[in-house]
């Protein structure tokens, strides 16, 4: 699969869906604004994907630079395992926080964990499993 273009944009309805997904999970902070505080990467795919983060890989920091790497980190040690490529100009768009880049991102994840996770098992199954929209069933 190639890199995914810039010009994505989700739907009011997809964004209302990102959003309410991400409240779901126990993160270590509170999300005040969602391409500040996620802008390094690897908490949320920490939880879901648990065997393939390790989170010492990825600082939690301020910096553009820093951000960056970690992004570059998460594409190479486990995007490219879920079959996801991000582009540089992506990657470099997710570290600045450009606006609407990490919720295209995060829907792609959320869609995808959604259909393996409901052909794999029921809800109740997992320990691991976050509630998904009926969309992706």
């Amino acid at each position: 699969m190639p890199p995914r273009k810039k010009s994505i944009q989700l739907s009011t309805q997809e964004l209302i869906e990102v959003y309410q997904w991400v409240k779901k999970f126990n993160l270590s902070r509170e999300i005040k604004s969602i391409n500040r505080d996620l802008a390094d990467g690897a908490e949320i795919l920490k939880h879901l994907y648990p065997k393939l983060v390790d989170l010492h890989n990825y600082t939690r920091c301020n910096s553009t630079r820093n951000k960056l790497d970690n992004w570059q980190t998460l594409n190479r040690k486990v995007f490219h395992r879920l079959n996801i490529y991000l582009s540089e100009e992506m990657m470099a768009d997710l570290a600045s926080g450009t606006n609407g880049m990490l919720e295209v991102l995060l829907y792609e994840v959320m869609a995808k964990y959604c259909l393996e996770t409901k052909s794999r098992h029921e809800p109740n199954e997992s320990k691991e499993y976050i509630e998904c929209s009926d969309r992706f069933a």
